[in-house]
């Protein structure tokens, strides 16, 4: 477990929280809500830092974001390590600059058990539920969560008649998308105990309740890039804001968090920054002089 530091908690700005001896080897990031805000903008102050940045130490893209999704983003940010997606079930390179298709790296699904039964106990509920296969966003209905989650995301969803037969495969992973974020908690309570042992259930985005393999997380995934960069999360400055971040955030050199960020991300964090329309990345990425 990341040590906490007495500056936990301290916004980075105050010098207080300064990273002290640490130099990271390389900067892991989060997307939503850390990098780009909720409206799907990124701040250029972020755009400049994080391109900085990454003329000084490697960049590690560590998202919940399908493949196809992450990709654009990563390269609006001149990225060109491998992205750790779907909160770490898949790690895949980028495609080459002649159009060759991004290397799979690591790929770890959702079982067929748990995610079956996941799609029974979100019909017993009425929630919307979906899931992934080559690249795919698949769902049974068109609900105005779709959409939501289409429009988050920037990929189309495909309908399909019946998710059974196709979940029988393991999904690489599976998500509950909700309107109301009053259900958010209710469904997470009970997906976790309904899974208890068998898949991950977590949180990216505020709307989405998410099921991954058990053995899944976004440090597995980072774990796998650091390896082939020569290095470990323990090298690494980690800025995330989210519940599917903590295990990312508690193993990094030094783990940096959005101010908003919910009690148990902040707990396991050495210092705060501002949310992402604020370019929070940015002062952590000029406070390290990697900007």
């Amino acid at each position: 477990m990341h040590k906490i530091l007495p500056t936990a908690r301290t916004d980075i700005r105050d010098s207080a929280a300064g990273p002290g001896s640490f130099v990271p080897r390389a900067l892991v990031l989060d997307l939503d809500g850390t990098t780009i805000d909720h409206d799907q903008r990124l701040n250029p102050r972020v755009r400049d830092a994080v391109r900085a940045a990454a003329r000084h130490v490697p960049v590690v893209v560590a998202t919940g974001r399908m493949f196809r999704s992450g990709l654009p983003w990563a390269r609006q940010l001149e990225v060109i390590e491998p992205l750790v997606c779907y909160q770490g079930a898949m790690v895949r390179g980028m495609p080459g600059p002649d159009g060759s298709p991004a290397e799979r790296i690591f790929e770890q699904p959702l079982l067929a058990a748990p995610a079956l039964h996941a799609l029974h106990v979100a019909r017993a509920h009425g929630w919307h539920y979906q899931a992934y296969q080559d690249e795919e966003l698949l769902c049974e209905q068109d609900r105005p969560e779709a959409w939501l989650y289409s429009r988050i995301s920037g990929v189309p969803f495909r309908i399909v008649p019946d998710l059974e037969p196709l979940l029988r495969h393991g999904t690489t992973k599976a998500a509950c998308v909700f309107e109301d974020l009053a259900d958010v908690e209710r469904a997470l309570a009970i997906m976790s105990s309904e899974l208890a042992g068998a898949a991950r259930v977590t949180r990216s985005n505020p709307e989405f309740v998410e099921m991954l393999d058990k053995d899944v997380s976004k440090a597995t995934g980072c774990e796998i890039v650091c390896e082939r960069l020569g290095c470990s999360l323990t090298d690494t400055l980690a800025i995330g804001d989210a519940p599917n971040d903590v295990e990312m955030l508690a193993a990094a050199g030094y783990a940096v968090a959005i101010s908003t960020s919910r009690p148990e991300v902040l707990a396991v964090v050495d210092a705060t920054c501002a949310p992402p329309e604020d370019a929070g990345v940015a002062d952590v990425l000029e406070v390290f002089g990697l900007a």
